[in-house]
């Protein structure tokens, strides 16, 4: 159960920075979202931030089928618009991350839909509030910590590498 807590969880923090990000500066992702010829405002952008802010921080606070359904919803709808970015041939930056210059690869695609899946597992599961996920082993909380978070930043690292070899060429 905790392995599939700390993917699911890794997601989220992902989702959460990239949420924050959108919600700080929503002028890439609108940019990109122009490119594709979909609704852009950035209002609405700055919105889907604080929606996906707001899922990350439920799945760490609340748990449970909720959050993990709505971060699958919210990762295989990014996976059909990362598709849609890869598919138009574009070099020019996804915003995903804000103002990070990431364009969008089969790499993002692939981890959407990874992300997608461990939302549906957390939620056919149900993934617990973090607190309770280690009631009898409080001291696993930290080690589990560095996991999800060196966890996302590594999968964070790996995206930006791709971006940057795909700008390269």
């Amino acid at each position: 159960m905790e392995y599939v807590a700390a993917v699911y969880l890794m997601a989220a923090v992902l989702l959460g920075a990239a949420g924050a990000s959108k919600a700080v500066t929503p002028e890439p992702a609108s940019a990109a979202l122009a490119r594709l010829e979909l609704y852009h405002r950035q209002w609405a952008v700055r919105l889907l931030g604080l929606v996906e802010l707001i899922v990350a921080v439920s799945a760490f606070i609340v748990g449970g089928i909720v959050p993990a359904t709505a971060l699958a919803a919210l990762y295989a709808g990014f996976a059909v618009v990362a598709a849609a970015m890869v598919r138009s041939g574009s070099a020019k930056p996804c915003g995903c991350f804000g103002r990070i210059e990431m364009p969008a690869t089969w790499r993002h695609v692939a981890l959407n839909i990874l992300a997608a899946v461990a939302g549906l597992v957390a939620a056919s599961w149900p993934v617990e509030a973090v607190d309770k996920l280690f009631d009898a082993r409080q001291w696993l909380l930290a080690p589990f910590t560095v996991v999800v978070v060196g966890g996302a930043y590594g999968v964070f690292s790996w995206l930006s590498q791709s971006g940057l070899r795909a700008a390269r060429s």
